[in-house]
């Protein structure tokens, strides 16, 4: 007997081959090559031909390293999976159907296929037909990397009814394509029922390209799944070019470590989630990974599918140029385990679309970036929602924030920013025609109204509801639910007489910043109606925090006005410099007693701006008894605007043409100018202005 290895033998035999041999059998292909069935190479100088692996199970080698070439895995394709094998007198593993195969009655002695760690599927019997459960093939694939390596497959369908598992070694599918047409695209087609596609278990590499994994009728479990092998937690997987369609569950992904998708979709999922990062506990944590021009979508057939859901621990999620569509949320984070929270998610660029929930839910967790994203709801809910479980910093930049049915953003969270973004056209179910219909009206046990709607309305506590045809209770009102269908309102006392009918429909604003939040900065943004689309938004922003910055943002344009506070004012609260409202920023005042004559009057705390710009907005004036008109002057003429009348009545007027004085380049001498004076006597005198330049 040889005594000399299996090891010893495979390299003297690939030495007999030669490069030369293995290029000629199709083999061998570099690694950047797209896989292809093997086609028929011509037989080897001195080496036998077999046509199919049935023959080549039927007759042994004749001595050790002899060469067969076999035309084809089956007799019927001719070419395909076909290649050189040499003969390994000393080798008793088992047949694994590709790499290594036994002879009928031969216990030592196989034939094998000389391989680096890149195999063609074909070589274990792949038809890619579709029809027949190709999971034994692929495992035994797997089975034949120990040390791990790429599994090629050509245009064709793999059939899986049986999970794959791969566990501690990285694998690379290799496909042909994307495509639903199977002649130019690889497609890796589930049929597993309720349990996953392919595991992971403690991989250190490897990943998908290049292919479509597509579900066939699945009810459970996920396309794929990651999760640690004893301690050994999964590591540098990446997916380029992969199309991810028609399952349950798209991806968990679970002790892992730095995760890349690259031009990435997913579409056609109906289960909990198309994507879940951790959910289980700290010790299953996914970060970082990373979403590069991708598309996330449960698909419109499934609003009750949450797009991509980060569940407790994770962090360094980035998203780039990605949008995440239809389905139910867009993205959510949550802390369902209870210990550790999810943080650093950054998105940029891309954005959200046509879902039937929040497209960004925060509900737990810190430190997120949304920048140059656009999001859209389209549906009754807010365009982003961060709650009072998430702990803070958040980010909104140069992002566009429009055509939800709620608030463009409902922040009860601390130190939230919004800057440079366009806000608008939100509060869009804020119309009769998406009203509930009120079915009831009673005492709460307090002496408040509580209100019975017919069906489900779908609202939460602090939402402003619009009541109409209720008797005592009509108006803008803040709600308590109680339960689906039955609301409070705590600021109206119930005075009977309810005789039946009325409507609600809830309002909707362009920022709501409820009482729990602080630390909220919202600078620079333009928040109102946008040119295209429908603006139902009542108010651009409504306040109910007292620690918030809101400031230089143009907030002209929304429904009925451009803020509205409700909460309590303190040395935190900070609302100045805004277009679309009156903001004073300083008052020229004038005190003139006893008789008050036609003339110029100074200002007790100004005599000449210099270096500034300023517009006169608005004027407030008494006098004692009499009348007269008053007007402001800039170096004794008048500043453009008309004068105003003052009487024994405190006056205040708002001015439509403002006056102006620039004092930009040379100093301005600003008086009050008194004329048709008529018995006036006592006159106190303010112009309100604010500050251009």
């Amino acid at each position: 007997m040889d005594e000399r290895s299996p090891g010893t033998v495979r390299r003297r035999a690939l030495a007999t081959f030669g490069l030369a041999g293995l290029a000629a059998g199709s083999q061998l292909v570099p690694a950047t090559a797209v896989a292809a069935p093997a086609r028929p190479g011509r037989a080897f100088a001195g080496a036998d031909a077999r046509a199919s692996v049935a023959d080549l199970r039927g007759t042994a080698g004749t001595s050790d390293g002899e060469q067969v070439q076999l035309l084809g895995y089956h007799a019927d394709l001719p070419g395909v999976g076909g290649g050189p094998l040499y003969w390994d007198a000393d080798a008793t593993e088992d047949d694994n159907g590709g790499t290594v195969f036994a002879v009928t009655g031969v216990a030592t002695g196989r034939w094998k296929r000389p391989h680096d760690t890149r195999i063609d599927l074909a070589w274990f019997g792949w038809r890619g037909t579709g029809t027949e459960n190709d999971s034994p093939k692929v495992q035994a694939a797997v089975g034949a990397l120990p040390t791990g390596g790429t599994i090629a497959a050509g245009p064709g369908k793999v059939r899986l009814e049986d999970t794959i598992e791969i566990v501690g070694v990285p694998i690379v599918f290799q496909g042909a394509g994307v495509s639903d047409n199977d002649e130019y695209s690889t497609q890796y087609v589930l049929a597993t029922g309720a349990e996953d596609g392919f595991r992971l278990s403690g991989v250190r590499g490897g990943g998908l390209r290049d292919l479509q994994v597509r579900g066939a009728g699945l009810t459970g479990g996920s396309i794929l799944s990651t999760s640690r092998n004893g301690t050994d937690g999964n590591y540098m997987l990446t997916f380029t070019n992969v199309r991810f369609k028609d399952g349950y569950n798209g991806l968990t992904l679970r002790a892992c470590n730095t995760v890349r998708f690259a031009n990435c979709v997913w579409n056609g999922f109906n289960g909990e989630q198309v994507i879940l990062l951790n959910g289980v506990n700290n010790d299953s944590r996914a970060d970082p990974v990373e979403f590069v021009q991708c598309g996330i979508a449960a698909g419109s057939a499934n609003p009750g599918t949450d797009n991509l859901v980060i569940d407790g621990l994770g962090g360094s999620i980035k998203f780039i140029a990605t949008a995440i569509l239809f389905g139910r949320n867009g993205i959510w984070l949550k802390n369902t385990p209870g210990a550790s929270i999810p943080k650093f998610l950054y998105f940029e660029g891309g954005g959200f679309e046509n879902g039937h929930g929040v497209p960004v839910l925060l509900e737990a967790g810190a430190q997120a970036q949304f920048t140059n994203t656009y999001i859209s709801a389209d549906n009754e809910h807010d365009n982003v929602r961060i709650g009072a479980g998430f702990t803070g910093s958040a980010t909104f930049s140069n992002s566009i924030i429009r055509g939800c049915g709620r608030n463009g953003l409902d922040i009860a969270s601390t130190r939230i920013t919004v800057t440079g973004c366009l806000i608008g056209n939100n509060g869009r179910t804020a119309h009769p025609s998406f009203a509930r219909t009120i079915t009831g009206a009673a005492d709460n046990g307090a002496g408040r109204v509580r209100l019975s709607t017919g069906s489900a309305h779908g609202w939460e506590t602090g939402d402003r509801i619009s009541i109409q045809g209720v008797t005592g209770a009509n108006g803008t009102r803040s709600i308590e639910v109680v339960d689906p269908t039955t609301f409070d309102l705590p600021e109206v006392a119930y005075s009977g007489g309810y005789s039946g009918g009325g409507t609600g429909y809830r309002l909707g604003a362009g920022i709501n910043i409820r009482s729990t939040a602080s630390r909220v900065v919202i600078v620079g943004n333009v928040i109102g109606a946008l040119a295209d689309g429908t603006s139902r938004q009542d108010y651009g922003i409504v306040n109910a925090a007292a620690d918030v910055l809101i400031s230089d943002n143009d907030l002209n344009g929304n429904t009925v006005g451009p803020y509205r506070l409700t909460g309590v004012s303190t040395s935190q609260t900070r609302i100045t410099g805004n277009k679309g409202v009156e903001q004073i920023d300083g008052w020229l005042t004038v005190r003139v007693a006893g008789p008050v004559a036609d003339g110029l009057y100074d200002f007790g705390n100004l005599l000449y701006l210099d270096a500034q710009r300023i517009r006169v907005v608005r004027v407030t004036r008494v006098l004692e008894s009499g009348g007269c008109d008053v007007r402001l002057d800039a170096d004794g003429v008048s500043a453009g605007g008309a004068a105003v009348a003052a009487s024994s009545t405190v006056q205040s007027t708002s001015l439509s043409s403002p006056y102006l004085v620039d004092a930009a380049t040379s100093p301005k001498r600003v008086q009050a100018r008194v004329l048709n004076a008529a018995g006036a006597t006592g006159l106190l005198v303010q112009f309100g202005y604010q500050i251009v330049s």
